[in-house]
């Protein structure tokens, strides 16, 4: 998955240092990321003159957050960052797009209105007037994999969106609800099914929706009509494994459960 960088080392600790100039040097604005091209980062040495905010270090390598975009910036979408050929590139870009929106959109307090600053300690904001602290915005969601007793798999189509590949149950944790809570009621809410047996899997850090998701594997009787939520969902099925499409890749969490499924590693009771 996006996360998956050995043999590199994420370095999440929040030291901010002064930059050397073989250290990278990450541009935004609300669509795009700009690099040197299509797979290469600036350098500090390349763009003199910035406003740098350390972000994290993969290996020995620092990324900083830089203020103004190059002339000479390559744009870069979120579909191309995810088929960069450096896997460190990859997770790095997402990562401090993150970091990046979470900075523009914090850059007042919430509480008193007055500008936040950079706290000296944390990997937080701080309000220059009345003190409030804030932390990178994580929203936990569930993606699930539900199977039947004729060992299929239940997959979604998202309504509105041109894409017709296969995904997953999926949706956010709401307030006062546990996690196991939040599978039950978004494959309720989305199919109508009611489900049994749930069972933890693996999370991802999921940076394009600043998620963190859980996946997990549950069960589900066939004798249930699946009623798909039609403002959710345009299409929820169930699939055997002949009716599938190994994806590509598994990037996301939700290919790679369904990776999983098609190459016989995963059957109900299991």
């Amino acid at each position: 998955m996006i996360q998956d960088l050995y043999p590199h080392v994420y370095h999440n600790e929040y030291h901010p240092h002064d930059p050397e100039l073989n250290d990278i040097v990450l541009f935004y604005d609300e669509k795009m990321l700009y690099c040197q091209s299509p797979e290469r980062f600036f350098t500090v040495r390349e763009v003199p003159g910035q406003q740098l905010t350390y972000l994290f270090s993969i290996d020995e390598v620092s990324y900083y957050l830089g203020s103004v975009i190059p002339e000479n910036g390559h744009p870069v979408s979120s579909a191309d960052i995810r088929t960069m050929t450096a896997i460190e590139y990859r997770f790095a870009a997402i990562t401090g797009r993150q970091l990046a929106n979470w900075y523009h959109d914090h850059r007042f307090c919430g509480v008193c209105g007055h500008p936040m600053q950079h706290h000296q300690i944390e990997r937080a904001l701080e309000c220059t007037h009345c003190g409030k602290i804030i932390y990178p915005t994580i929203m936990p969601a569930v993606i699930v994999g539900v199977l039947n007793e004729k060992d299929q798999l239940l997959v979604t189509q998202y309504a509105g969106r041109r894409q017709n590949h296969y995904a997953l149950v999926a949706g956010f944790a709401e307030i006062g609800e546990t996690i196991e809570e939040t599978v039950r009621r978004e494959v309720k809410e989305e199919t109508g099914l009611d489900v049994s047996d749930i069972t933890y899997f693996k999370c991802q850090p999921w940076s394009f929706s600043d998620t963190l998701l859980f996946g997990f594997w549950c069960k589900a009787d066939s004798s249930q009509p699946v009623v798909p939520d039609e403002q959710e969902l345009k299409l929820a099925k169930w699939v055997s494994r002949e009716e599938l499409e190994t994806p590509d890749d598994s990037i996301s969490l939700t290919s790679h459960m369904i990776r999983m499924f098609c190459k016989g590693e995963k059957h109900y009771g299991s």
